[in-house]
C-alpha cells in the first residue's frame, strides 16, 4: 500500500514546494528558504543546489551534512537552508531537492539577489543582529586568510626540505662514486706495479787511458838496437 501512496504523490503532487520564487539578501548577512515536503519523504535524501536548469545545477550540500556557509536542517517536513556571509556573487538560481526512488526528483527554485544595501531587505531574507554577523564574517574571512597565507608557508618550507634533502642526497652520492672511482684506480695501480715503473739505466764508470807520446816510443827502440850492435 505505502509504494502505491508514495506513487501518486510522485505523479499526481509535488512532493517539494519552495517557500519563495524570490529572495534578497544583504552582503555579510544572512538569507534562509523553507521548502516544504510531504512527511512520507521524511527518510528520502534532501539536497540545496545551484544553477538555473534543475537537471544541470550544482549540488552544494546533502542532508544531513553542510557545507561551509550553508547549513541544512530537515524537520520531517521542511528542509530549511541557511546561508550566512552573503556576498555579491551568490546572486543566482537555487534549487531545493527531494531523492525519489520510483519517480523523478522533486525540485523547486527560488532566485537569490544579494545587494550591498541594507534598507534592500524583503522576501525571506533573516536579519537578525546584523553588526554581529558582519564581525562574524570578517572574522571568519580573516582566518581564512590567516590560514591561507599558513598553508603558503607551509608548502613553501616543505618544498625548500625537499629540496635541501635532494640535494643533500646529490651530493653524497657524488662522493661515494669518487671514492668508488679512487679505490678501482689504487687496485689497478697494485696490479701492475711493474707496467707503472720506468726501466732503471746502470751507469758504468768509463776509466781513459793515458795517450803514450811517439817520441818516446821510437827513442827506446833507437835505444834498443844501439844496445843490441854494441853487444854484437
Amino acid at each position: 500500500m505505502e509504494p502505491l501512496l508514495l506513487l501518486s504523490l510522485a505523479l499526481f503532487s509535488d512532493a517539494m514546494v519552495m517557500d519563495e520564487k524570490v529572495k534578497s539578501g544583504v552582503e555579510l548577512d544572512t538569507a534562509s528558504a523553507i521548502c516544504n515536503y510531504d512527511a512520507h519523504y521524511k527518510d528520502h535524501t534532501k539536497y540545496w543546489c545551484r544553477g538555473y536548469f534543475r537537471d544541470s545545477c550544482n549540488i552544494i550540500a546533502f542532508t544531513p551534512n553542510s557545507s561551509n556557509r550553508v547549513a541544512l536542517k530537515d524537520t520531517g517536513d521542511q528542509l530549511i537552508i541557511t546561508v550566512s556571509c552573503l556576498v555579491k556573487e551568490d546572486t543566482g538560481w537555487y534549487w531545493c531537492g527531494i531523492q525519489r526512488d520510483f519517480a523523478r526528483d522533486d525540485m523547486d527554485f527560488t532566485k537569490l539577489i544579494v545587494t550591498d544595501n541594507r534598507e534592500d531587505r524583503a522576501n525571506g531574507l533573516s536579519p537578525g543582529t546584523s553588526g554581529n554577523r558582519t564581525r562574524s564574517c570578517k572574522t571568519s574571512k580573516a582566518v581564512q586568510k590567516a590560514e591561507g597565507s599558513r598553508m603558503s608557508i607551509l608548502i613553501v618550507c616543505v618544498l625548500i626540505s625537499g629540496l635541501g634533502i635532494i640535494f643533500l642526497i646529490s651530493h653524497m652520492s657524488r662522493g661515494r662514486r669518487s671514492q668508488r672511482n679512487r679505490g678501482v684506480t689504487g687496485k689497478s695501480i697494485n696490479r701492475n706495479p711493474q707496467a707503472s715503473q720506468a726501466p732503471s739505466m746502470v751507469s758504468i764508470p768509463l776509466t781513459v787511458l793515458p795517450k803514450v807520446p811517439r817520441q818516446n816510443g821510437q827513442q827506446k827502440a833507437l835505444q834498443w838496437t844501439g844496445n843490441a850492435t854494441k853487444t854484437g
